[in-house]
């Protein structure tokens, strides 16, 4: 932020709110026209280098962000009718007080809004800033290809192959995990957070090679690479402690049941058959919802990628003049991806990319 800046927001009074996600709102009246409050609003989010992450007729969403480039509030504002104006703060990580900082974010815009707006009136910008945004939305800049790029091509995506693939894996990891269990000291969550992301990566690449993205049958896929890890795991602890201490007719189910009556034992407080299997709970569920999330990722930005830039910029134009999905299939069938396959593809990386959209915005 430059000294004009701090020295604006060093005039606005602090107030402080308590709350698990602190927010502030406030909300002021402005004399320009209305068709020139979102162009407006734009430019002041530009202006503090806020990132916008949502845009619509009534409203922008933006973010701010703090030390280390980290995203600390979102700022959202609505225009109401008759020209007032509605600014939002909320605070994104629970910190039960926000120490007057959301207060200080919705003063710091309302005072430069109010300050651009006297400037931009006077030079005529803001007629500038009004006629770009019209353009931008009504894609007035954007040639209509006379042909689009061939589809790319791809293998069947192939079930069979996912599941080998996810099979290998899981007894790979569930082999490092039991020797990490053995021969180092067990961190509960640490070797959970590895494991879930870990396996989310390579099963992720395992499914953009079997160019299998079902992602229904997917998470049942990696449910079942949990079970099979937790499985290998305790077979293998099993192997390395029989062969460390030279243990002779003690098979694997006398083993699991030697361990069951145990318990699980943190430091001098023995959890007992309960601590046991809620920790043997844990090692699965955490790092299942983790390698979900990672796979998730991988295969939305793989979907996305298989479609040409031209071909998503074009397909997105036909939506944004309001075709329906019967008409875009039509128009992308003209020009060449004539595939209902191909334009499936095309139609889901665009929801793909909704639905990055949405995610940054929350």
């Amino acid at each position: 932020m430059n000294i004009e800046l701090e020295n604006l927001q060093s005039t606005i009074k602090r107030k402080y709110s308590f709350k698990y996600k602190p927010e502030f709102s406030e909300s002021f009246k402005t004399d320009i026209k209305e068709s020139q409050i979102i162009p407006l609003t734009i430019e002041v989010f530009e202006k503090l280098e806020w990132p916008i992450v949502f845009t619509d007729k009534n409203s922008v969403e933006a973010k701010r962000k703090g030390d280390w480039n980290k995203l600390t509030e979102k700022i959202t504002i609505t225009k109401k009718a008759s020209g007032r104006i509605e600014v939002h703060s909320k605070t994104i990580e629970g910190n039960f007080i926000d120490f007057g900082k959301n207060s200080k974010r919705t003063g710091l815009f309302i005072a430069l809004f109010q300050k651009l707006a006297t400037e931009y009136n006077e030079s005529g910008k803001l007629v500038e800033l009004e006629t770009e945004l019209e353009k931008q939305n009504s894609w007035a800049d954007y040639e209509i290809p006379t042909e689009l790029p061939k589809p790319k091509e791809f293998g069947k995506p192939n079930f069979t192959l996912s599941i080998i693939g996810g099979l290998f894996i899981a007894i790979l990891f569930g082999i490092l995990l039991a020797f990490l269990t053995v021969n180092f000291t067990y961190i509960i969550g640490i070797y959970e957070l590895g494991i879930g992301i870990g396996i989310g990566y390579f099963f992720g690449q395992v499914l953009k090679k079997t160019n299998y993205i079902e992602f229904r049958p997917i998470k049942f896929i990696i449910g079942g690479m949990m079970v099979i890890m937790f499985i290998t795991n305790q077979f293998t602890q099993y192997q390395l402690i029989i062969a460390e201490n030279n243990v002779t007719g003690l098979d694997f189910f006398e083993f699991m049941k030697m361990r069951f009556e145990h318990g699980l034992t943190i430091k001098d407080l023995n959890t007992g058959w309960i601590g046991l299997t809620l920790s043997w709970i844990f090692q699965m569920v955490f790092p299942y919802f983790l390698a979900v999330g990672r796979v998730a990722g991988i295969t939305a930005n793989y979907m996305i990628g298989k479609i040409p830039e031209k071909v998503l910029e074009y397909a997105i134009y036909l939506f944004e003049m309001e075709k329906s999905e019967s008409e875009v299939r039509a128009e992308l069938a003209q020009k060449g991806w004539n595939k209902k396959s191909d334009q499936d593809d095309v139609i889901q990386a665009i929801v793909e990319i909704s639905g990055f959209h949405q995610v940054n915005r929350e």
